[in-house]
């Protein structure tokens, strides 16, 4: 009979062994997994490194990209603006086909140079923000210097943009501005010429008392023969500035009509934003908030009323202006601005 003290004392040998040698592989794999985590967090490390100095780069690159593009606009308009300027003057044609034409080009050529600032800004600042933040974790001092960095690109796109935006808007401006001055130069040359226009037949000084744009038949005051009179193309041409002119002279009041369009904009939001911040506020304070909101809610009516009076007021001053510079066609005038005064008063009782 085999003696069970032996293989008791076997058994736990055995256990003793498989004791230790599991421990022994558990802590080799404890040294594996963390040599492991070491190269991860090494590697993981090492691009968050390539990430900051690829958002530094792209930062400087994208602030010299759109001064560079900048540069080039205000380049294209100091060259462009006296040639524009020489054209319109030039330009015979009624409809300064020629120097609207080029005014256009220039135009152009300022909106391609912002398309291409928008489309790299898609590519090197917003998918760049995307790919980024999907490597950087949300709690690492990294996240905040890519936010700064999306908030800076953007706010140099705003800026860029405006630069633009402005230096087109200074083209058309020119234009406009020289519209008194053309305007002018019509009534004088009217004054200057309109003593030497005579009677075909008997010879007498025929009366011209105003502008005409189109061919007519002037009674001689002596004989009472009919004359053909064809007007100057600088004269047809005041039928075409007219409308502009008048407006330019009526700019300030439609200003006036825009801010007050602007203003209840703002205090729908200032009364907006109050009651959002409301909702956790106490009774007391919520009282105040309501008080606050029911006068900023009495301005924005007061706003909704007085703007669709502004606009009519700004369209009555247009048609005074179109009846000074166009006396003869009072009766198309008087009729547009009826048209156009009801219209605004109908879409505001719409919405």
């Amino acid at each position: 009979m085999a003696n069970n003290d032996e293989f008791d004392e076997t058994d736990e040998q055995d256990a003793k062994w498989l004791s230790n040698f599991m421990s022994k592989m558990q802590k080799k794999a404890q040294a594996a997994f963390g040599a492991l985590t070491s190269v991860a967090e090494e590697k993981n490390d090492e691009e968050l490194d390539d990430l900051r100095e690829e958002i530094e780069d792209r930062q400087t690159r994208w602030f010299a990209f759109t001064n560079k593009l900048e540069e080039r606009a205000k380049e294209l308009f100091d060259e462009a603006l006296p040639q524009l300027r020489a054209l319109r003057k030039s330009d015979e044609d009624i409809y300064k086909s020629n120097y609207n034409k080029a005014l256009s080009g220039v135009c152009g050529q300022l909106s391609a140079i912002r398309d291409k600032a928008f489309k790299a800004k898609d590519k090197e600042i917003v998918d760049f923000n995307y790919y980024a933040k999907d490597k950087i974790p949300s709690s690492h001092s990294l996240s905040k210097k890519l936010d700064k960095f999306w908030y800076d690109a953007n706010e140099e796109f705003e800026r860029f943009d405006m630069a633009i935006y402005e230096l087109d808007k200074r083209l058309l401006e020119d234009a406009e501005n020289d519209l008194e001055g053309e305007y002018q130069e019509i009534i004088d040359s009217f004054n200057a010429q309109k003593g030497n226009f005579k009677c075909s037949q008997c010879g007498a000084t025929l009366q011209i008392e105003r502008i005409f744009f189109i061919d007519v038949n002037v009674a001689c005051g002596v004989c009472a023969s009919q004359n053909s009179f064809e007007p100057s193309s600088q004269a047809r041409r005041l039928q075409f500035i007219a409308n502009d002119l008048a407006k330019k002279r009526c700019k300030p009041l439609l200003k006036a009509y825009e801010e007050e369009e602007q203003k209840e904009r703002d205090l729908y939001q200032q009364a907006h934003e109050l009651r959002l911040n409301a909702i956790h506020e106490s009774a007391r304070r919520k009282a105040e908030i309501e008080k606050e909101r029911d006068r900023l809610n009495k301005l924005r009516e007061e706003a909704i009323k007085n703007a669709p009076r502004l606009y009519s007021l700004y369209l009555r001053a247009v048609c005074d202006e179109l009846n000074k510079i166009l006396p003869e066609f009072k009766e198309h005038h008087e009729k547009m601005y009826i048209e156009q005064s009801g219209q605004i008063f109908q879409i505001k009782e719409s919405e």
